[in-house]
């Protein structure tokens, strides 16, 4: 064969090949869903529930910040996917991002802000979509005193045994300091999510392990109010207390 007569096979060949398909999604998508719960009831603003006394107590306001929530792989390799977020446990939150695939092992995440960003930058500096600036925190910063509140649930009781009495007695658990940070790892069953895959973690929120659970029981009768500087002993018990309602279901 000439060596036109190969140049134009050769063109035409080329010309004719199959055109390449568009590679498809490589990331995985990772969604963790808090289920909120009373004890065995769901959690519900407005609704009345029982202390470890047997006292009717009812919560208005449940909030906290959470930060650097990751899942980790195989490797001990953290797959981040939020750097930070203020939790309504009322609302059964939700956070879903997409990241590399990988096989998971446990979920970790912290409850309040690192101290890096607690007191160290100004809240004026941030977007006001940012759960750190000033209208993302939503009252969750003191712009009294230094830094954010990690955690603050708001209530009332009763305390006169009465069935009939009203709930007037107050509860007020704000804490916010860098000694009431904490990480939380939730160890799972290994879970391998590939690329294209939606794969959704459930974390349980136990609210009435904010009242008591196996090592301490709030009292309200004595244990009721906390703002962190003026009674940190309590803000102290009320965060580990805290901590505890977090578990895999």
């Amino acid at each position: 064969m000439g060596a036109c007569a190969m140049m134009l096979v050769l063109t035409q060949c080329s010309a004719c090949k199959e055109p390449q398909e568009p590679e498809g999604n490589t990331d995985a998508t990772y969604i963790v869903h808090w289920i909120t719960k009373y004890g065995t009831d769901d959690l519900i603003q407005g609704q009345t529930y029982r202390d470890a006394f047997n006292r009717r107590l009812l919560l208005e306001d449940l909030r906290g910040y959470i930060s650097q929530v990751a899942l980790i792989d195989e490797n001990d390799s953290s797959i981040v996917l939020k750097d930070f977020a203020l939790m309504n446990w009322f609302a059964d939150p939700t956070i879903s991002t997409a990241a590399q695939p990988a096989k998971i092992k446990a979920l970790r995440f912290s409850l309040g802000i690192p101290a890096a960003y607690n007191t160290s930058v100004d809240p004026t500096t941030y977007p006001n979509a940012h759960p750190l600036s000033v209208a993302g925190a939503a009252g969750m910063f003191w712009t009294w005193n230094t830094g954010y509140i990690f955690y603050q649930l708001n209530g009332k009781c009763d305390l006169s045994g009465s069935e009939n009495q009203p709930l007037i007695d107050p509860i007020a658990y704000h804490c916010g300091d860098d000694t009431l940070f904490r990480t939380i790892t939730l160890d799972i069953a290994d879970v391998s999510v590939k690329a294209g895959d939606a794969y959704q973690f459930n974390i349980l929120f136990d609210a009435q392990k904010c009242f008591w659970n196996d090592q301490d029981t709030m009292d309200l009768d004595v244990d009721y109010l906390t703002h962190t500087s003026g009674n940190l002993p309590l803000a102290l018990r009320a965060m580990d207390l805290y901590q505890s309602a977090f578990s895999i279901p």
